[in-house]
């Protein structure tokens, strides 16, 4: 994945100066499916990884990223409603725009973290909460049938997971 200045651990310019770290640029989901209608070979694995990694980035030796408890926070969230439709498929219907609702509680909690962060210039720890945000509105947004929504919350989880394999050490 290529952030612009791949060694951002350093922040040092050629003359030693010091400049502001480099966040991650957002992952775009152009969609779950290939051409035959199969889930991408890759989705689980390479673009999940790069979406985990969209949510951290390096000071010199300490990663900031967003919170771990937050992030549970949503996939709970997200889970919730898949756990619902595993019983009752035939609730999609009615369960749909409470699944397009999440949308507006993940903007809701991106905001009131960026809000937290009490400078008014876009810092890298702002950009790694609206990655977040980007993330699951656009997935939210591929999600047109019952299956769509069973392969977003594998998704999820996949990122959930690689996520927290390298995630900061939380201040939660």
């Amino acid at each position: 994945m290529d952030y612009g200045n791949q060694d951002n651990r350093d922040n040092r310019g050629q003359h030693g100066r010091h400049e502001a770290p480099l966040a991650p640029k957002p992952v775009t989901i152009d969609g779950f499916y290939t051409a035959d209608k199969k889930i991408k070979p890759d989705l689980f694995d390479k673009t999940a990884r790069e979406i985990g990694e969209s949510f951290y980035f390096y000071i010199k030796d300490f990663k900031i990223g967003v919170s771990i408890t937050q992030l549970r926070r949503l996939f709970d969230e997200v889970k919730r409603y898949d756990q619902i439709l595993e019983v009752s498929p035939d609730q999609w219907e009615a369960q749909l725009p409470y699944i397009r609702m999440i949308k507006s509680k993940v903007s809701y909690t991106v905001a009131k973290a960026i809000k937290q962060k009490l400078s008014d210039k876009e810092t890298p720890e702002k950009k790694v909460y609206k990655n977040l945000a980007s993330f699951i509105i656009q997935g939210i947004d591929l999600v047109k049938e019952l299956k769509d929504y069973h392969v977003f919350v594998s998704l999820f989880e996949a990122v959930y997971g690689f996520y927290y394999e390298k995630a900061p050490k939380s201040r939660d």
